[in-house]
């Protein structure tokens, strides 16, 4: 066997595995999906979006107080999350490029984008919810913030240091301050790669269970007080998955479809704003 038809062999043989391994991974990811789909598609009605949650065991009845607590969780935790880490990149690519600090700081944002959810759910227990002595809205808030935070702001860094020297150097010359360069040139330049990282962190906390559990905690009634326990839409499959009703299942399914659909919709949108952009 000759040198050329080893390397044949062995570039089919790498082939072959590779392709193997992608198809087996999209297999998985096809019948999640599907199965979902398949589920939650026929309980998809008006009123899971309308009405409030029927009392146990009789039918009817919807997750609206679920789905608003769901949205106003999320939203307060993107205020809260988004300018911190915002600001965090700026501050290592612009202030502490190329120090120790910059690089240490970027490690633990490392780390924190790596731990589980239930971690930090707990840090925001103890923090928020066990000194004040109730569960509310505003802990579940913070505790999604605080998973976005290093999502963030490893984004921002990045976007921000892919910027060319170059064109600080030229708003430099002509006598723009600092901070006016950053916000009126750098920005402008990785505004979509920013934008990416802040649609892929509000899919990351989308769909998280575990921290809200420890915050925000449940509630089975229509609420907007974030000052107590709120419903959320996550919350609600896992409790509805669990239950004993046929009808409970069949919300569950829905819920979990709009979830699945929400993040999908939001990965897309952050892939499909990067190739427009960079045109790759």
């Amino acid at each position: 066997m000759t040198r050329e038809q080893k390397r044949k062999i062995e570039n089919i043989a790498a082939l072959s595995l590779s392709s193997l391994a992608a198809a087996f991974g999209l297999f998985w990811l096809v019948f999640i999906l599907g199965d979902v789909l398949v589920h939650g598609i026929g309980a998809l009605t008006p009123e899971l979006f309308l009405n409030d949650p029927a009392p146990p065991g009789i039918e009817g009845g919807g997750l609206r107080h679920a789905f608003l607590g769901q949205i106003m969780i999320t939203f307060f935790a993107t205020l809260i999350g988004v300018p911190v880490g915002v600001l965090g990149g700026t501050y290592l690519a612009e202030y502490a490029r190329g120090t120790k600090l910059a690089r240490v700081i970027g490690i633990l944002a490392d780390i924190m984008v790596s731990v589980p959810s239930i971690v930090i759910g707990t840090f925001i227990y103890a923090l928020l919810v066990r000194p004040l002595g109730h569960f509310s809205g505003w802990a579940g808030s913070v505790a999604l913030a605080v998973i976005m935070i290093p999502v963030v702001l490893r984004t921002t860094e990045d976007m921000l240091s892919l910027v060319p020297w170059t064109l600080r150097e030229a708003a430099f010359a002509l006598g723009a301050p600092h901070y006016k360069v950053i916000v009126q040139v750098v920005y402008r330049g990785a505004a979509t790669g920013i934008l990416t990282g802040v649609l892929l962190s509000i899919a990351r906390v989308a769909g998280e269970t575990a921290p809200l559990l420890f915050t925000s905690f449940n509630n089975n009634f229509f609420s907007t007080d974030m000052n107590g326990p709120m419903a959320s839409l996550t919350v609600a499959v896992f409790q509805y998955a669990m239950g004993p009703f046929e009808e409970w299942h069949a919300q569950a399914w829905a819920a979990s479809l709009i979830i699945t659909l929400f993040i999908l919709t939001v990965t897309i949108a952050g892939r499909a704003i990067v190739r427009w952009r960079y045109k790759s």
